[in-house]
């Protein structure tokens, strides 16, 4: 499949960077130290309808004068990001991506404390866009909570915690280099096994260091090409929009299956004759997974020229095919491919998939809980396998948040979702498996319906998005 199913890293490096796009939380931000909400909800709402009404130009001409700029709010304020928008360090797309729209929700997630107080160097909107709707009040609740999360020190590390989630890495590693040097056909797949275990938790452990704000993930941002095999600005490059906007159709590469595996109905040109078997096949193009990041790994970093990662990505398959034989690393990686594949998109794809009307209709807390689902491990190998992944939705909605804190944060956030009218949705480990199956069959066994779009419009706003560049270069 063209898409990715789950990566991460330098974006976030990119993110930490002084010409960061960023967001203030008053004076502090996500680890360093007290994080307050902004203003109550309705006072929050009052200074919107303020800022949208603003008597700065008659309403007729601030609405020409909005369509020709590129506006993005962030706690309330609007921002004029036009002549900014190819200087953002992780690629125009994303402030493309919320032209006329919020974006505060991505901003506390993704940016470090660095990146946030740089909001204060860009330019505020002189004629923001009149007819934006207010966030909800779901939204609101939502960064008081996180803020409230922060201020009591859930995003805080732990020693111990990192060392739990190293542990199993290694030592499925080395259960593999050991059942490798013995002889005999079940030692030989009991090494392929666990070295498929092994690469998959060193996939959830690139994630993680990606993700986190601390000096330790910092330092550990390599891991991702030494031990994960993959290129991590290629990685997050692709995963933190799915990040951003989970299931929303040309924004999101993890539902961009097609013609593989098709989660909606397709256009009767974009159709395709196998599409009815897909809930008997989908283990194969799940399983190339690894083998397909690790190959556009390497030809990213050769494009891109990025040295360093391509330096590391040598060393690690250089590393491993010595401690390993190549049987094991390419037949292992295979296997790995299907174990984080199908981990990954369980907990999405047969949710809500955004599409044509409901494209952008929700705001990004309602939007995740309607296309995320968490999945409930029923053994300690599955706990340790998943990586964290079984608590998907408090993933998404706090990013940054040290994994071992989602199991005591599930019942806190399950609270909140009744207290404010979100469904939260989880289903056991097998379970899930058997609705996301049930669902490719339904969508193989719908009919073609014409004007569906595809996942095309990832490509042409990648184009564009180069034209652009390539434009401003020129000048």
């Amino acid at each position: 499949p063209r898409s990715t199913l789950f990566p991460y890293t330098t974006l976030f490096r990119s993110l930490d960077s002084s010409s960061m796009w960023a967001i203030t939380v008053s004076s502090a931000g996500l680890l360093g130290g007290p994080l307050t909400a902004r203003r109550p909800a309705s006072v929050a709402r009052a200074h919107l309808r303020a800022v949208a009404t603003s008597p700065e130009l008659p309403t007729s001409e601030r609405t020409q004068v909005a369509k020709e700029r590129l506006h993005v709010r962030i706690d309330d304020e609007w921002y004029d990001l036009t002549n900014w928008r190819m200087a953002h360090p992780a690629g125009a797309h994303w402030i493309d991506a919320y032209k006329d729209s919020d974006a505060t929700e991505v901003m506390y997630g993704f940016h470090s404390d660095k990146g946030m107080g740089m909001i204060k160097r860009l330019p505020r909107s002189k004629a923001p866009p009149v007819d934006v709707p207010a966030p909800v009040e779901s939204s609101y609740a939502f960064r008081e909570l996180r803020a409230k999360l922060v201020a009591d020190g859930w995003y805080k590390p732990h020693w111990r915690g990192e060392l739990q989630k190293l542990m199993p890495w290694a030592a499925t590693l080395w259960i593999a280099k050991t059942l490798s040097m013995r002889s005999g056909g079940l030692a030989a797949f009991g090494a392929i096994f666990a070295y498929a275990v092994s690469n998959t938790l060193s996939g959830w452990l690139s994630h993680d260091y990606v993700h986190g704000r601390s000096p330790f993930c910092m330092a550990m941002r390599g891991f991702g090409e030494l031990v994960g095999g993959m290129s991590t600005t290629w990685w997050s490059m692709k995963h933190n929009m799915h990040h951003a906007l989970t299931n929303e159709i040309g924004y999101d590469e993890d539902v961009a299956l097609e013609p593989a595996l098709y989660l909606w109905q397709p256009d009767p040109k974009n159709d395709s004759p196998m599409r009815k078997f897909q809930h008997l096949y989908w283990p194969i193009p799940f399983s190339v997974l690894f083998l397909y990041w690790r190959f556009d790994s390497i030809k990213y970093t050769l494009k891109e020229r990025k040295w360093n990662e391509l330096g590391r990505l040598v060393v690690h398959w250089g590393a491993f095919l010595a401690l390993l034989p190549a049987k094991t690393v390419f037949l292992g990686v295979w296997l790995s491919g299907l174990l984080t594949a199908t981990i990954v998109t369980v907990t999405h794809q047969s949710e809500e998939i955004f599409i044509q009307d409901t494209l952008r209709k929700y705001d990004f807390c309602e939007a995740q809980f309607r296309s995320t689902r968490d999945a409930m491990c029923s053994n300690w190998f599955s706990d340790i396998l998943w990586g964290g992944m079984q608590w998907q939705l408090e993933h998404h909605l706090f990013p940054t948040m040290p994994r071992y804190k989602y199991k005591a944060l599930h019942p806190v956030l399950r609270q909140w979702s009744k207290e404010h009218g979100m469904d939260f949705r989880t289903s056991g480990e097998l379970e899930i498996l058997q609705q996301n199956i049930a669902q490719l069959k339904k969508i193989g066994n719908q009919d073609a319906v014409e004007g569906m779009p595809d996942s095309n419009l990832l490509e042409e706003r990648r184009s564009e998005e180069r034209r652009v560049g390539k434009e401003c270069r020129s000048r």
